[in-house]
């Protein structure tokens, strides 16, 4: 299949699934559009707190040869994210679906969920940063 029609097929099947997701959504919209916030800051804290933590550790510069080298890969990054939300989500959310454990037995704390999984992932990273920073050959970390 040509390129311009692989695009044309992906962008119409999208748009019908999310045409089916707005109207099975439309019978309460504001609700249903929160819900929808709160799950996107359930990553979006964490991925903010290694690209935070990752500018703050090289703040003399990113080594520009690293940019191109596709052996190089960040997994301090990866581990770090994933652990931000794997336990933020868990113990701090607050929503309709799924209440963690923290708000279901401290009902006034609420949806902490960003800032544990920002400082957990910036924590996480800084640590792991450390190890591969030493560990790296050939980059500047």
């Amino acid at each position: 299949m040509p390129l311009r029609w692989a695009r044309a097929v992906v962008a119409l099947a999208f748009g019908v699934i999310g045409f089916v997701i707005a109207l099975v959504a439309l019978a309460d919209a504001a609700h249903s559009y929160e819900a929808f916030l709160l799950v996107i800051v359930y990553w979006i804290g964490p991925w903010l707190g290694v690209v935070l933590a990752d500018q703050y550790l090289r703040r003399d510069g990113v080594p520009v040869g690293m940019l191109y080298d596709r052996a190089f890969r960040n997994h301090a990054g990866v581990v770090a994210l994933l652990a931000g939300i794997v336990v933020s989500v868990p113990l701090f959310s607050n929503q309709a679906l799924f209440t963690g454990l923290v708000p279901r037995l401290v009902p006034g704390v609420g949806d902490v969920t960003f800032v544990v999984g920002f400082v957990l992932a910036a924590g996480t990273y800084a640590l792991l940063f450390r190890r591969v920073a030493v560990g790296t050959a050939g980059h500047a970390e």
